[in-house]
């Protein structure tokens, strides 16, 4: 147990790290900024306690913002995103939602495709919907979901093999 929290722990830090320090950094065609952070969400084991991983959600997003000195967009998106979760599983791997499932090491790959997608954007749907506020930004704000959520995956999908037991 202790050593599944060090992990947990480990990871929450190392996402963090990687993301302020090198990831915000990087400016693709001067305004895609992959986020991969997220991938502790993805990734989180469904069987623990889920207030605990909304706390951690809430916590991660919160890290975020304060580090990047940004205004509360990762926050919201990673709050609702932990909050969310339960149901996207249930959506994707047809699975009840007490039932603990190593949903990431599911064989067929469209599921776990089709996890990683929704998540990653539905997160980036609601940062860019928070950081652009405004209905004559929708155009904007649909650009850089697709545009980041594309990016992401790209990092995201090989990080997978890392977390998968």
């Amino acid at each position: 147990m202790l050593n599944e929290n060090l992990k947990i722990f480990f990871q929450f830090i190392t996402l963090i790290l990687v993301q302020i320090i090198v990831l915000d950094n990087i400016n693709l065609f001067g305004f895609l900024n992959p986020i991969i952070y997220i991938l502790f969400i993805i990734t989180y084991k469904f069987d623990q306690n889920q207030t605990l991983f909304i706390f951690l959600s809430f916590l991660l997003g919160f890290l975020i913002d304060l580090l990047s000195q940004s205004s509360g967009a990762n926050t919201i998106s990673c709050l609702i995103l932990g909050y969310m979760r339960p149901f996207i599983i249930n959506s994707c791997f047809k699975i009840n939602s007490n039932m603990p499932k190593a949903y990431i090491n599911d064989p067929n790959i469209s599921h776990r495709l089709y996890y990683i997608l929704s998540i990653v954007l539905i997160h980036h749907f609601i940062y860019f919907s928070i950081v652009y506020f405004d209905i004559n930004s929708l155009i904007i704000i649909i650009k850089y979901t697709f545009l980041t959520t594309i990016f992401s995956i790209i990092l995201i999908w090989p990080l997978i093999s890392f977390y998968r037991s």
